[in-house]
């Protein structure tokens, strides 16, 4: 696989579309919010949020995006590429050319590829009964309710599910269990792939990619600011797994994320505010925080100077010392000084 075509470092930076700005804005609020999902269920879900979101909130980035490309253009006219790089501060190379081996790439292969997260010969998950009813109904409601919005017919969903009767609920149930049981049923006769786990997901292959650790996190740093959605969820997610006991953390998550949307921005208001809040306290802490580290990085500075010093003196008072014993090590040098003066009274 060869490397991306490499850029001039003072280019200017590509400006970014409407749904990236909003990607990148909400992707620690999302990853707290549903710390269990992986990356790909983190960017559907990003998708699902951004593609449900009213027009009046979806303008507010478009705008955002056409700022972002007005900087880009003006920073594009005064930009004077180096030798080797085109307008726009990428590498020029021949056409099929590879970076990393320095050669041409046969016309025979593909350099994109496609990463193959989950055999598609693997069993379907199996759904929970309030999946299958809200699957089942999901058009005749749509029928029913031809004005609703996506948020209002999830929480409409929501509250008749809620109201079934015992005999109406227990068909659900034992639809459900029927499912689990036939999700059982595949996988125990499924035989995944090379490369793929026992469940069909991707694990390993040539498109497989290895992330490194991340560096652990200092537990005196200040807690980051959470967002207005972070604290609705808070409030509402014991309401939910009250309403709906032994529910999914993935159906927890879509649930959340339609109640939120559902909501007036006289309803979001209390929650604004409260994120608003948090920021200030945040910054306040985070002020300290730095300030802290770098006092202590100072200090750790000067030690090593200090210790540095020390260790020349050393070696300097080295040189007054008989040819045998320079051999010895430096760091024991005191040692060596004192059994060296004690030998010369006998």
């Amino acid at each position: 696989m060869t490397k991306k075509v490499q850029r001039d470092p003072s280019a200017p930076k590509r400006n970014m579309s409407a749904y990236l700005l909003y990607q990148n804005a909400m992707r620690d609020q999302f990853k707290a919010v549903n710390p269990g999902m992986t990356f790909g269920q983190l960017a559907k879900y990003t998708s699902a949020m951004y593609a449900e979101m009213q027009p009046a909130e979806k303008e507010e980035w478009v705008m955002r995006a056409e700022a972002d490309k007005t900087r880009y253009l003006e920073e594009l006219s005064n930009y004077v590429p180096p030798p080797g790089y085109d307008s726009k501060g990428d590498l020029i190379v021949p056409v099929n050319y590879n970076m990393k081996n320095q050669m041409p790439i046969p016309s025979n292969i593909n350099m994109k590829g496609s990463k193959v997260e989950k055999d598609s010969n693997a069993p379907k998950r199996n759904m929970s009964a309030y999946l299958l009813y809200q699957n089942a109904m999901r058009d005749q409601f749509k029928r029913e309710n031809p004005g609703m919005t996506f948020g209002q017919l999830a929480k409409y969903t929501s509250h008749m599910y809620k109201n079934l009767t015992p005999e109406e609920r227990a068909t659900w149930d034992a639809r459900a269990a029927e499912d689990k049981e036939r999700y059982q049923r595949e996988l125990a006769m499924y035989v995944p792939p090379p490369g793929h786990d026992i469940r069909g997901n991707f694990i390993d292959g040539p498109h497989s990619k290895k992330r490194g650790k991340k560096a652990p996190k200092d537990p005196a740093a200040p807690k980051r600011a959470s967002g207005a959605y972070v604290f609705f969820t808070n409030e509402m997610r014991p309401v939910v797994m009250q309403q709906f006991p032994g529910i999914k953390f993935t159906e927890m998550g879509r649930i959340l994320g339609e109640r939120w949307r559902a909501l007036t921005p006289e309803e979001k208001q209390k929650y604004e505010t409260a994120a608003a809040e948090d920021k200030v306290r945040f910054q306040s802490e985070i002020q300290v925080y730095n300030a802290n580290q770098a006092r202590e990085q100072h200090q750790q500075r000067v030690l090593a100077s200090q210790q540095q010093q020390a260790y020349a003196q050393q070696m300097q008072q080295m040189q007054h010392i008989p040819h045998g014993y320079q051999q010895m090590d430096p760091h024991n040098f005191y040692a060596q000084q004192q059994h060296y003066e004690q030998g010369r009274h006998y």
